[in-house]
């Protein structure tokens, strides 16, 4: 599988310079303005913008090392990337990446053996903290065997299973074997063909819904009753998984922040534990009020400015 050094037909180390250079070249040649205009030109050139846009800024290219090729492209770049067009005068500037978007850079430290073969599997955050069996999708180019057509390598899809532990956190990695459960087809179709390849399992969360991540911290919003933030009062607070019960004390103000402790995302383990989540109140108004209801709040709002009065 070709990856993004082998279309500008430069080396892993290339300069910034050379990288530019290279595209440039590459650009004026396959542009639709200069080409033959054939489609697979087109594609050339797009798979040239592609290519650079990423090798070009140090972040993305960072965490395409980190990814892998098949992996950033397929399961992350494809889903964060805005797609922009490029001229041979100008450099190609495209969306930003999720991770850097929300600055979670995987740690140098604990990233995947050098040339090894990424695939990533999506978790929800909530399935982190079980252990959870997963599918897993790889797709490799090999010789087409059918010798009469036109096309001399074809795309031949893996699906197989692994089982992810309990305590897994964005960014994780595993080595394939050791977590694999149903792909032994696969194991030893690689051993055979690709003896010195590394596979692994790097671990993406997906947002979930009504929560904000911020690196492992949660932040989510909660409406509350006027007369528990006046009484104060036992409330049900979603968390990644269920619910927990929390006391509010008596004359909470709107707008206030809660903090759950251990409640947010799973950390690595060199930090230990879990983020928190933040909880920030809201009011609730009823729209409509019953009869009982409106007669309180009338009397509420008459004792309530004859206190008044009286301290003026």
């Amino acid at each position: 599988m070709r990856n993004y050094y082998d279309i500008l037909g430069i080396s892993r180390d290339a300069t910034q310079a050379q990288i530019k250079a290279a595209y440039r070249v590459l650009a004026k040649k396959y542009h639709p303005d200069s080409s033959s205009g054939r489609d697979e030109d087109k594609e050339r050139f797009q798979e040239i913008q592609e290519a650079y846009a990423v090798l070009s800024d140090p972040e993305k290219r960072k965490m395409y090392h980190y990814y892998g090729h098949e992996t950033y492209r397929k399961s992350y770049y494809a889903q964060h990337a805005s797609s922009q067009t490029a001229s041979d005068d100008s450099e190609v500037k495209d969306g930003h990446c999720g991770a850097c978007a929300h600055g979670r850079k995987p740690s140098e430290e604990e990233g995947p053996p050098p040339q090894s073969i990424r695939i990533a599997v999506w978790l929800d955050p909530e399935e982190t903290l079980d252990t959870v069996i997963k599918d897993a999708y790889y797709t490799e180019r090999i010789p087409n065997p059918d010798t009469a057509s036109r096309l001399k390598f074809i795309e031949k899809n893996w699906k197989f299973q692994v089982k992810i532990p309990d305590g897994s956190y964005d960014h994780q990695f595993f080595i394939l074997e050791d977590i694999i459960c149903d792909g032994e087809e696969f194991i030893e179709h690689q051993k055979i063909q690709n003896p010195d390849k590394i596979y692994v399992i790097i671990i993406l969360l997906r947002d979930k819904p009504g929560f904000v991540r911020q690196g492992y911290h949660l932040y989510t919003d909660y409406t509350v009753d006027y007369h528990t933030l006046v009484l104060g009062g036992t409330v049900k607070i979603p968390v990644l998984k269920g619910e927990v019960l929390f006391d509010i004390p008596a004359g909470t103000t709107p707008e206030q922040k809660l903090r759950l402790v251990n409640q947010g995302l799973v950390r690595p383990k060199k930090m230990g534990g879990r983020g928190d989540l933040y909880v920030k109140l809201h009011i609730r108004i009823p729209q409509e009020l019953t009869i009982p209801q409106l007669s309180a709040m009338l009397k509420l709002r008459e004792a309530m400015e004859t206190d008044s009065e009286g301290l003026a």
